[in-house]
């Protein structure tokens, strides 16, 4: 994994474990500081999209999936999506 790859991953895992230790789970989920951190992090993540060698329909579909699943699209990105090469 690259090092911008495991700062992305470890920057989520801190957002998403604030979120989920908040003793107030309700509507407010995703606001405020967790909500700004999904957000620039789907927004690094829809560049890397756009940067990436793929196809037009490709990265479409890989920003849809950014846009209508904040988390969970920057999850699968981040695992699935990311082509990384070896560094030699």
């Amino acid at each position: 994994m690259s090092s911008f790859s495991v700062t992305l991953t470890c920057a989520f895992l801190l957002c998403f474990c604030n979120l989920v230790s908040a003793n107030n789970l309700g509507p407010s989920i995703g606001g405020g500081i967790g909500g700004l951190i999904v957000l620039i992090l789907d927004i690094i993540a829809i560049v890397d999209v756009l940067r990436s060698p793929r196809g037009i329909v490709g990265k479409l579909l890989w920003i849809l999936l950014i846009i209508l699943f904040p988390i969970g699209g920057l999850i699968i990105w981040v695992l699935c999506g990311r082509k990384t090469t070896a560094v030699v």
